[in-house]
């Protein structure tokens, strides 16, 4: 787990070296570059699997040479099938020689998490992981190739490079930048299962998808969920660094803890963070209840209201693009925590409720969108047309009668309308579409359990939740797992039919697995998302009248609009619309 960068082509050696070193956060433990005339490539380590210095990066293979961020969890397996000899014992060197006898065809071979630079003398080759775990942004500037773990990096170097003004549309939409976009129009960042190919000044870049567009077979016995699951958490134990798990108490993390416990000889670390105070927020007596019922070794963290300001602002000088997630913030702050006890790995829960249908909506578009097959609809749409709610209910309906695209990700958080309400410019319906577009062209129809998932994968966990998660855990020195996003499971579950995975409850199936792990009160817990009184504090500390006087000096939104998300954020309405600008115009402030 680490950062990478590289050059290739003409470059300043002076200007290499800093851009190189505004990545050292990412891998505190070790760094290593080779800078030649026209290549640059430089590598900064968190030592989890093998950390003697022979495995340290870059590292040369053959006539290859390798970057790599992330982990190969199945590498002694390939090491057993490829053969040897290897000079080290570490995942990196596997992936050198995978690439060596697979070329543009390993990443179907991996179970992993990565983003990972090869130049084989001739040509660079990028790779991410299916399910975008690990960041890999880059870009072309004349006759210079370059790319990097974080945009930070490659802003050192090309420091004119100005956000895109149409890109703020993407984060009103989803609270973040998808891929292959960014918030600068001339830096693009790797889609998950991405393949770029940089060979004598060309660009080709190809997708290995592993999410099937269509499913193949029916069902998956629940044992055998259960064994691919179980095998998944094995490789994520696999570690030269102490292990920890993060536990909320919901279902998720607290199956991930109770599977890992099983396997430890020793107390699990798990960590859950609350709130004093905000009873109706704080989940820290669910999570005790977990870690007493498993035996693991529980810390718990109370966050104030101080603490919220003071990470939101570290958090803020910290990313690159802003990220409109309010629970950045308490991840930011138990990541600081978990760090000072030494635990370097960390599981989570990530990806659950995208695999097992969790999300409510799931079941209200399946209900939505029955009415596409009304004969006789006009009188509808065009009622709706002419009675406007700022409710996204309104939009979905709409969406049904005009004949487009329904779900678009569980991220959505401004539809088109309310932009077009809130933005000093005209936002026509659809545009929403602009940015998901790519994957909209792989369905036939996407509409169905089968679409929700997928848009889900790409959209909601890679660009929102695994961003969110990667970008706060390595800024302290941490590497986070999610076991339930393995390639394996994922692909097994997704080829079967998908109205059988949703059932008529969210996460049926993984209830049913959870049974023999889990208290009975833990598996019959109402889901609620995640929360916590941020809009209480911002409110408390007089956030929304600094939001009206920022933007009254930018012009950036509407004045009425925003007062109106402001003031309903104060009678626990859009209070994530609130936090969404509120933090866009304090990232804006720092950048």
């Amino acid at each position: 787990m680490c950062a990478i960068f590289g050059i290739i082509g003409p470059y300043d050696k002076a200007g290499a070296l800093k851009a190189f070193q505004t990545l050292s956060h990412r891998g505190p433990d070790a760094h290593g570059f080779i800078a030649e005339p026209t290549l640059f490539f430089g590598h900064h380590r968190l030592s989890i699997i093998d950390p003697l210095p022979e495995a340290d990066l870059p590292m040369r293979v053959g006539g290859a040479l390798i970057l790599l961020n992330g982990e190969i969890y199945n590498y002694k397996a390939l090491r057993e099938r490829l053969g040897g000899p290897f000079a080290t014992e570490s995942d990196t060197e596997v992936a050198a020689v995978a690439f060596k006898r697979w070329r543009e065809a390993m990443p179907q071979y991996l179970r992993g998490m990565y983003a990972m630079a090869v130049w084989d003398g001739d040509a660079l080759h990028l790779f991410r992981d299916p399910f975008g775990k690990k960041p890999l942004y880059w870009t072309k500037q004349g006759g210079t190739f370059v790319f990097a773990s974080e945009i930070k990096a490659i802003l050192a170097l090309f420091p004119h490079l100005k956000p895109d003004s149409d890109a703020v549309k993407s984060y009103l939409s989803y609270q973040t930048f998808i891929a292959p976009y960014t918030l600068y129009g001339d830096i693009r960042q790797l889609e998950p299962g991405g393949m770029l190919r940089y060979e004598k000044g060309a660009i080709s870049i190809e997708t290995n998808d592993a999410l099937p567009v269509k499913p193949t077979h029916e069902k998956m016995p629940q044992k055998e969920v259960e064994a691919v699951l179980r095998e998944s958490l094995r490789y994520r134990l696999v570690s030269d660094a102490p292990v920890g798990a993060l536990l909320s108490g919901g279902i998720d993390s607290s199956l991930v803890a109770a599977m890992a416990q099983r396997e430890l000889p020793e107390a699990l670390p798990t960590f859950t963070v609350g709130y004093e105070g905000y009873e109706k927020y704080d989940e820290r007596a669910y999570a005790e209840s977990v870690a007493a019922h498993i035996g693991s070794d529980h810390h718990a963290a109370k966050m104030t209201k101080a603490d919220f300001f003071d990470c939101h602002d570290a958090w803020v000088r910290h990313i690159d693009e802003p990220l409109g997630d309010p629970a950045a913030v308490p991840l930011w702050f138990l990541s600081g925590r978990i760090a000072r006890r030494g635990i370097k790995v960390l599981l989570t829960g990530d990806g659950t409720d995208e695999l097992f249908f969790g999300y409510r909506p799931y079941f209200e578009m399946a209900d939505i969108e029955k009415a596409a097959g009304l004969k006789f609809k006009n009188w509808l749409r065009n009622y709706f047309r002419a009675h406007y709610s700022p409710n996204r209910e309104w939009e979905w309906y709409k969406r049904i009668f005009d004949g487009t695209v329904l779900y678009r990700s569980y991220a959505e958080i401004f539809t088109d309308l309310q932009q077009n309400l809130l933005l000093r410019q005209n936002v026509r319906d659809d545009t929403s579409l602009k940015w998901i577009a790519h994957y909209i062209e792989r369905f036939e129809n996407p509409a169905g359990p089968q679409w929700f998932g997928y848009i889900d994968f790409k959209v909601q966990l890679a660009d929102l939740f695994l961003k969110k998660l990667d970008r706060a855990t390595m800024a302290h020195g941490i590497e986070a797992r999610a076991p339930f996003l393995d390639r394996t499971l994922v692909t097994k579950l997704m080829q079967c039919d998908p109205a059988w995975r949703m059932g008529d409850a969210p996460k049926w199936l993984l209830k049913r697995v959870a049974k023999a792990w889990l208290p009975e009160e833990i598996l019959q817990r109402k889901k609620k998302g995640f929360s916590y009184p941020f809009a209480e504090w911002l409110h408390e500390e007089g956030e929304g009248e600094w939001l009206m006087e920022a933007n009254a000096k930018r012009r950036f939104f509407r004045p009425d609009a925003l007062r109106f998300i402001v003031e309903a954020s104060r009678k626990k309405r859009f209070k994530h619309h609130f936090y969404t600008l509120w933090h866009y115009m304090r990232w804006l402030e720092r950048h």
